[in-house]
């Protein structure tokens, strides 16, 4: 509906009149109004690992013991006889879809065959996917309970010790022999004003060392906690210039302040949207992966005449068949409970 009566739009019989044969002025462009970027989501999906089909679609064989044992010997050689000790177990996981049927009424085929300012077929083909991010960027935060077995797993079970998720990929972390299936999970409800940098960075050494001596890929906590490490920089930020020199080779560009990511004992920190408040999940990218279907990644079925079902019109749907797996928890960490968001 135009507005009367500002600019020059008259109102009254002139404004009926001018509406009666003028063309509206369209910016033939659709801004989207809600919707979050997932960093975490896309980096996830950028280093997807393909699968394809199986009773269970991502099987990993996992040693969890040692298998043979060592001993000292003296001058005769001699040494006891070996143990076989079975150590090798598979952990198992399926790939889960997600779909997102696509209308096409009969009227809307007619409407904008020709004169359209914006195709409603190209804006709702491009909303499903983020749509699919919207809703799946969130899961990859949480686990599979069990409540719905259709959902995909996450890096809330991959990563635990067995306190909210005792099985993962079909292994039972408290079962005898299994101490190694378990994950990092740090209880930090002692940090009640959020992180600095030293306390982040023994953290990370922790869990450095508790998986072996392999850091973590990245860091990604909430906005609201990353802005209270974020200030802990900030307030020590300098910028040195030498005399002759410029601070960038743009002579008139400004210093940056702040910091989109921060690097901490040499790993990334970076916020994402969808990770809850009061939690942050360090992911060694070696072993938690992505595992997208080859026959079902973000395919479009083709749009399907609807007239069997007594409708002039077409429907067609885009699948993807995804998991977030993790083949060695222990590389990985929870730390939660922590207060101090900035926001």
């Amino acid at each position: 509906m135009a507005i009367p009566g500002t600019g020059a739009v008259p109102t009254g019989a002139l404004y009926n009149e001018l509406s009666s044969v003028t063309r509206r002025a369209f910016i033939p462009r659709l801004t989207v109004q809600l919707y979050y970027a997932s960093p975490s989501f896309f980096y996830m999906f950028g280093n997807a690992q393909k699968v394809a089909g199986g009773l269970s679609q991502i099987t990993a064989p996992v040693q969890g013991q040692s298998m043979v044992q060592g001993q000292f010997t003296g001058y005769g050689g001699g040494f006891n006889q070996p143990n076989i000790t079975p150590g090798i177990q598979n952990a198992q996981w399926n790939t889960c879809y997600w779909v997102v049927p696509v209308p096409l009424p009969f009227g809307e085929t007619v409407i904008q065959a020709t004169e359209r300012e914006v195709s409603l077929l190209k804006a709702r083909m491009n909303d499903v996917y983020a749509v699919t991010i919207q809703n799946l960027a969130p899961l990859m935060f949480a686990g599979n309970t069990g409540a719905n077995p259709l959902q995909p797993n996450g890096f809330a079970d991959a990563f635990d010790n067995g306190t909210n998720y005792a099985t993962y990929g079909g292994i039972n972390r408290l079962a005898a022999g299994n101490t190694s299936w378990k994950g990092q999970y740090y209880n930090a409800s002692s940090i009640s004003t959020g992180f600095t940098r030293k306390t982040m960075s023994q953290y990370l050494i922790q869990i450095t060392a508790n998986a072996g001596g392999e850091a973590p890929t990245f860091v990604v906590m909430n906005p609201g906690d990353f802005s209270t490490l974020n200030a802990d920089f900030i307030g020590i930020e300098q910028a040195f210039i030498r005399p002759g020199t410029s601070a960038s080779p743009d002579m008139n560009a400004g210093l940056r302040s702040s910091f989109p990511n921060l690097n901490v004992a040499g790993v990334p920190v970076f916020a994402d949207y969808f990770c809850p408040k009061g939690t942050f999940y360090a992911v060694n990218t070696k072993y938690t992966a992505l595992y997208l279907s080859e026959d079902a990644a973000f395919d479009f079925s083709g749009f399907y005449s609807l007239v069997p079902l007594g409708q002039i019109g077409q429907q067609g749907v885009v699948l993807l068949g995804y998991n977030i797996v993790s083949v060695k928890p222990s590389a990985n960490a929870i730390v939660t409970g922590f207060g101090g968001a900035a926001f």
